[in-house]
């Protein structure tokens, strides 16, 4: 085993990529730790300044009782038998959720609470809303074009008048019967004179202001609302509405977020009062309907009972008959008993026929509930309950949502089912009653065959008297009927109740500001970290040089810092500099692979132009001449030869002179330099062959040559990613160094290093960084403030240190 294959164990070699190494990862991003913490404490700051200039949110909260089972028609249970007509299915809690949260119920709401004109004062950071707590009200036309969603300042000027200031620049402007807005400049600059009490129109506005207090105010902020815009803060997320997890509750519960929680207290219970009045009114209405055509037939009747009444006293008296006989008597009763159960029975089947029209022609609105007419039959009855409850249900939800919607699709199949089935009920009731009344109307005129054997005078009496008393009994039912229907009106309640009204949180939501705080913390964090990993996804050059290391599959010699004086030989210069330290290492690096008796040959390569071999090269030779070892550099660069030109070097001969005969004697064509054991040979001439050139024999017989004369042959040789020759040069070296320049060499230039030892065999390759920064750069565990231009350059950051150090001692 050879010295280059004993000292390879002590270097760090990489073999394959190694599996995934957190701690690695972890380390990679705390060196951007003032980045993170300096983000993090903006991304704090600004919530913290957010929270102050955000008004501050309030949770109010209500509880409203849904009674699912109710039947909307429970109210008129007219025949004391409402027992048979329970409701089988019930409201659905999920139709009455979306119904509170509609749009019409809003509009009802936004209509009694005046919520349209805002009242602001200005408080430290932002303006607080003065509800209920204004010394002025203001009044607008909406009939006007009107500007919104802006504040205008009212300030005090006396008891008579005020001033008004426009201050946005931009203005919302909404006209009259129209929900689409347009934005307007603000072009009223001036302040205006106006008093109380008077209009102030203008093309973007209309409106008043009354001073409801005696105290004076400083000022006034206000700001109208538009009826679009409230709906969709009123409709919107921050009210929700919820059923409470209780097994078997049908109770809601309403929660509104809001900026002023008495306002939003008000709200919901308004909501809720709103709600109830709405389904009392559903409630009341089919009991209204059934009066007023009740009242319609009473009027007919009413008109005939008096015409026949008038008639009657008129016949008595022109015919002096008064008393009806035995025999008329029982005629009359029984002839008048039959009239009473065939009139009932027409006004039945008129009703049907009624009721088979507004089936036809879908007018559901009109149908009367059999039961309040007193037509008693429980099937008809309960399927007519149905049909109306399922019709107002789809009213309601029609206000909300669409003809398409699942929930109306499947009330209106409902509808249509109850419906098919009514008209079956009524072709049996048709039948039934058709001929209820044709046996009757046989009997009828039995009784009339035995009426006409009486006198004549006494049967035109009983004639008349059988009107009268036939148009009497349908006038008393229909007053009983008017009468229930009346009581049952007056006594409506709903079913629905509000169980716990909304009361005024005003302890603002913490868990909002929190949120941001947190929110910005993540972001604050995040942020960096997404743009460190997409500059490092991004970044093709080595910037970090323990990633680079774990790449290569090569040992790493050594890392040289950046170069901050104005001369190239630094080691011969500036031999306390932090890169004279790093040349000196990476001369003892190599002798821990060459002992220091033997004579060695080393190449410098790169694989593009400008990564520092060629300065690398001219120090590692300086460094070696210092220890006393007789250095020779050779340019083997025939390309693009080096003018070195801190040595004053000639150029007119050199290594091309030679290899192409023009020069017997290579002696002669080194060149000593101001500094002792240390020689350079030139590249001379560019030749028009450099690539075959170099390649020639001669070129090996010379380093041999060399061999016996120097102790350490450098060769500073072209890039070996610009041209082939290279390759051929490392052949003929103990070592060759291959230069990587930090924050300028890409990654793909180390697969390139690691490919020259996989494929093409070569096994004298060894890794250099140079230009690194210095926080990357440790020797022993001693950084570069030891060395005299970092100990200069950090002068008043040591000091700083030292003293925090002494203080810590002490």
């Amino acid at each position: 085993m050879n010295h280059l294959e004993k000292s390879s164990d002590y270097f760090n070699e990489s073999g394959s990529p190694e599996s995934f190494d957190i701690k690695s990862l972890l380390l990679k991003f705390l060196k951007y730790w003032p980045i993170f913490l300096l983000s993090m404490i903006t991304a704090l700051g600004l919530a913290h300044f957010k929270n102050k200039f955000t008004h501050p949110q309030y949770k109010v909260e209500g509880k409203f009782f849904i009674k699912e089972d109710l039947s909307t028609l429970s109210l008129l249970d007219l025949t004391g038998k409402g027992g048979n007509l329970k409701n089988s299915t019930g409201n659905s809690l999920s139709n009455e959720m979306v119904i509170l949260k509609s749009k019409p119920i809003a509009k009802m709401v936004l209509d009694r609470m005046n919520l349209d004109i805002e009242y602001y004062k200005k408080g430290n950071f932002i303006f607080t809303e003065a509800y209920k707590d204004s010394p002025i009200l203001a009044v607008v036309d909406w009939e006007h074009p009107q500007i919104v969603n802006g504040k205008i300042k009212i300030s005090w000027n006396s008891d008579e008048d005020f001033l008004l200031e426009f201050q946005e620049d931009e203005y919302s402007l909404v006209s009259p019967n129209s929900t689409k807005k347009e934005r307007v400049s603000n072009t009223m600059t001036q302040i205006l004179k106006i008093k109380y009490g008077e209009w102030i129109e203008l093309p973007i506005t209309r409106f008043k202001i009354e001073k409801i207090s005696e105290e004076s105010f400083e000022e006034i902020f206000i700001k109208f609302k538009d009826l679009n815009t409230l709906l969709n803060e009123y409709t919107g997320d921050n009210f929700q509405i919820w059923p409470l997890d209780v097994t078997g509750s049908s109770i809601l519960g309403l929660s509104l977020i809001t900026n002023h929680p008495e306002k939003g207290s008000d709200y919901i219970n308004t909501l809720m009062e709103a709600y109830l009045e709405d389904e009392l009114k559903q409630k009341s209405y089919l009991a209204k309907s059934t009066i007023d055509f009740i009242d319609a037939q009473i009027s007919g009747v009413s008109d005939s009972l008096s015409f026949i009444e008038t008639s009657l006293q008129n016949f008595r008296s022109s015919n002096k008959t008064y008393d009806i006989e035995t025999e008329g008597i029982s005629a009359f009763k029984g002839i008048s008993d039959l009239e009473k159960e065939l009139g009932q029975e027409k006004f039945k089947r008129d009703y049907y026929k009624n009721l088979e029209n507004y089936l036809l022609n879908e007018e559901y609105n009109e149908i009367i509930m059999p039961s309040g007419i007193g037509i008693e039959d429980p099937i008809l009855n309960k399927l007519i309950q149905d049909l109306i409850r399922f019709q107002t249900e789809k009213s309601r939800l029609l206000a909300t949502q669409t003809e398409a919607s699942l929930y109306v699709l499947d009330i209106s199949k409902k509808i249509r089912e109850i419906t098919i089935s009514v008209r079956e009920v009524l072709k049996n009731l048709n039948n039934n009653i058709n001929f209820s009344i044709k046996e009757q109307e046989t009997r009828l005129k039995k009784l009339e065959a035995e009426f006409s054997k009486l006198p004549v005078t006494e049967q035109n009496l009983l004639r008349i008297q059988r009107k009268f008393t036939l148009n009497e009994n349908i006038y008393n039912f229909l007053l009983q009927r008017r009468a229930e229907s009346a009581i049952s009106l007056s006594n409506s309640s709903t079913g629905n109740k509000i169980i716990e009204y909304a009361i005024p949180e005003f302890l603002p939501l913490g868990m909002k500001s929190l949120t941001n705080l947190v929110l910005a913390l993540a972001a604050g964090f995040l942020l960096p970290l997404c743009v460190i990993v997409l500059i490092n996804m991004l970044n093709l050059k080595i910037s970090d040089l323990e990633e680079a290391e774990e790449v290569l599959q090569v040992p790493t010699l050594s890392r040289i810092g950046q170069n901050r004086s104005n001369s190239d030989i630094v080691v011969l210069n500036q031999i306390n500099s932090a890169t004279s330290e790093a040349f000196r290492s990476l001369r003892t690096n190599i002798y821990l692979l060459i002992p220091r008796e033997q004579k060695i040959t080393i190449a410098v390569t790169s694989s593009i132009s400008g990564e520092g071999k060629s300065f690398c090269a001219l120090n590692l030779a300086s460094s070696y001449s210092l220890n006393g070892k007789k250095t020779l550099l050779i340019d083997c660069d025939l390309h693009k030869p080096k003018p070195y030109k801190e040595f004053k070097l000639t150029h007119n001969n050199g290594l091309s002179t030679y290899l192409s005969s023009q020069e017997k004697s290579a002696a002669n064509l080194i060149q000593s330099t101001p500094y002792e054991n240390l020689d350079v040979l030139k590249a001379g001439p560019i030749p028009p062959n450099p690539g075959e050139l170099i390649l020639k024999s001669q070129f090996r017989d010379l380093l041999d040559e060399f061999k016996l004369k120097y102790d350490v042959i450098i060769l500073d040789t072209p890039p070996v990613g610009l041209v082939s020759e290279t390759l051929e040069l490392i052949r003929y070296v103990d070592i060759c160094l291959y230069m990587f320049r930090y924050k300028f060499s890409t990654f793909s230039m180390l697969k390139d290093l690691n490919n020259l030892k996989n494929k093409k065999g070569i096994q004298n390759l060894y890794a250099i960084f140079n230009d690194v920064e210095n926080k990357n750069l440790n020797y022993g565990g001693y950084g570069y403030g030891y060395y005299t231009e970092d100990h200069k350059n950090s002068f008043f950051l040591k000091k700083i240190i030292r003293s925090i150090r002494g203080r810590a001692a002490m």
